[in-house]
């Protein structure tokens, strides 16, 4: 048996590198963030560095506050609701923010982004296929 699948982007990463890294905006009020954000299947959130929701001109602690556990300990977020644009495509995504100042990761999770496309990879060949879930 097999299964078919269509894709509005490809996007073509470095296989090479740990992670699959891509180019995400956070926009809120008509403040944009630039960012990179590598993809994390495990992650139930998208969490993101403080200060980017600082630029964002957001009061962190004024989010819903959350603990995330990992593996090696745990940390805490705050929840907001921004738009978050990836590959051309723009999402109204709940994501959080770090508490710590010195937590300098961003990752694309669950809750915000996996939900919202439709993913296929070549890890092989780097590359990643998105489409919206909403436009199959």
């Amino acid at each position: 048996m097999s299964y078919e699948l269509s894709f509005g982007r490809m996007l073509a990463y470095d296989a090479g590198q740990p992670g699959i890294t891509l180019n995400v905006a956070l926009k809120l009020s008509g403040e944009s963030v630039p960012c990179e954000a590598k993809i994390d299947t495990g992650s139930f959130f998208c969490v993101f560095a403080r200060t980017i929701g600082e630029q964002l001109g957001l009061d962190i602690e004024g989010g819903v506050h959350q603990f995330i556990g990992t593996v090696t300990g745990t940390f805490v977020i705050y929840l907001h609701e921004v738009n978050l644009s990836v590959a051309g495509f723009e999402l109204d995504a709940l994501v959080g923010f770090a508490a710590d100042a010195s937590f300098g990761r961003n990752v694309l999770g669950r809750r915000g982004f996996l939900e919202q496309v439709v993913l296929g990879l070549n890890d092989y060949e780097g590359k990643l296929y998105l489409s919206r879930y909403d436009e199959e």
